[in-house]
């Protein structure tokens, strides 16, 4: 099997982004997953497309079990996650860029550890909920090209597939939300139960309901439109491209490495006992 410290997870990886790219398909104990193989910045990469190669796939759906897993089975130590996302704070506009801090989780069926269905349960710390190591990498990476980097922000992660309502968007807001999308979670909490470096980095593509007078995915004004047409995807390529190449393979200045340090409860599953031994 392949191997690579470095891991992406977006929607889409253009040949300039991912070059010399070969698809390995992953066997796992939640079923396979596909990961695309190649060079990001130079740097050995694994890219993983969460909604498919079609898109075909919504965020609820997602087997976030078997995309993580795999991704550690090809040796990633270090994952950025890319989210297009929505915007909870009138401070936080359309073509801005986020590096979050912390979230808030309001997923209602998404499972909350990779150890659900075994015979133990464990307790991982989440006072840094990003990696704060690899979040660095990318702030340093990101303002070398714009100077619309949200060096902080609390990112709410929704069910979906719908958009939020404006009473919603409110409520976060109240809570102390920032930006606001469906992908994020549990990817985030699966990364540090597997004990890799997670990172989230964010561009904005439209305010939340009730913010503006509608939230519209494609046509003229829509998100997709200001993703695209308005430079945001190759803007966000080229921050990818810088950070993944000069992303450190020291990671004694995070805890992320030793994560699950007594945190189990019980009898560790089969998959897991090679890591603990």
């Amino acid at each position: 099997m392949s191997k690579a410290p470095i891991g992406l997870i977006t929607s889409a990886a253009s040949e300039n982004l991912l070059k010399d790219r070969r698809v390995e398909v992953v066997s796992t104990p939640w079923g396979e997953a596909s990961i695309l193989l190649g060079t990001i910045g130079g740097r050995e990469a694994a890219v993983q497309l969460r909604y498919g190669a079609g898109l075909t796939t919504p965020s609820h759906k997602i087997n976030y079990h078997a995309n993580l897993f795999a991704l550690h089975e090809l040796g990633v130590e270090s994952i950025i996650s890319q989210n297009a996302i929505g915007s909870v704070n009138p401070a936080i506009r359309p073509g801005d860029i986020v590096i979050s801090n912390d979230f808030l989780d309001k997923t209602k069926s998404r499972a909350q550890s990779l150890f659900d269905e075994s015979e133990c349960w464990v307790r991982v710390d989440f006072t840094d909920p990003f990696c704060p190591r690899l979040r660095q990498d990318l702030i340093t990476s990101a303002t070398r090209f714009s100077n619309r980097i949200i060096e902080r922000g609390t990112f709410v992660c929704t069910e979906g597939p719908r958009f939020e309502t404006p009473a919603e968007i409110r409520a976060y807001a109240k809570e102390g939300g920032d930006i606001v999308g469906t992908p994020l979670v549990p990817e985030v909490i699966f990364a540090r139960e597997l004990e890799m470096c997670f990172a989230s980095i964010a561009p904005v593509i439209n305010f939340g309901a009730g913010m503006a007078p509608a939230v519209i995915h494609f046509g003229p004004g829509s998100m997709n439109d200001i993703y695209y047409k308005e430079g945001l995807h190759d803007l966000i390529e080229k921050i990818l491209i810088d950070a993944i190449a000069g992303i450190s393979s020291d990671r004694s200045t995070c805890t992320c490495g030793t994560a699950l340090e007594g945190g189990f409860h019980g009898q560790p599953p089969a998959w897991l006992k090679r890591k603990i031994a």
